[in-house]
């Protein structure tokens, strides 16, 4: 289904750990985490020296927590969306946020969807059969 990895960034442990469950039940094996935003940002940028030069392609989803630490998710996504190697990917937000302004700056950055955590194998197939994917 997917050629290119996931990013999940997440920096709560629990919540990192439901959301690869989900995606391992999906089939969604290869799934690189970030704890924060700079450091999804470093991945995101082919920045991550920890990865070898040549596997250093951009995800083909990004899952998107919107409080995170260093760099809160909104930021990540603008600049996501600013950078011509990273611009086209989707983005689905993965949070446990309410608040109706976040949800309206993703819209016009046009994210793919707003999930609410856990993540559910459910609400991911939903996402994934939207999307075309």
């Amino acid at each position: 289904m997917f050629e290119q990895p996931i990013l999940l960034v997440e920096d709560n442990c629990d919540d990192e750990f439901l959301a690869l469950r989900t995606l391992k039940k999906m089939g969604l094996d290869d799934v690189k985490v970030a704890r924060d935003g700079r450091e999804a940002i470093a991945i995101l940028e082919g920045n991550d020296l920890s990865v070898a030069a040549d596997s250093r392609e951009v995800p083909r989803m990004l899952l998107l927590d919107l409080r995170l630490p260093k760099l809160d998710g909104l930021e990540v996504l603008r600049m996501v969306r600013e950078n011509e190697r990273t611009r086209k990917m989707q983005v689905c937000i993965l949070t446990s946020s309410e608040d109706p302004h976040d949800r309206e700056v993703c819209s016009e950055l046009g994210v793919l969807a707003f999930l609410t955590k856990p993540l559910t194998v459910k609400a991911f197939s939903q996402v994934l059969r939207q999307s075309g994917s």
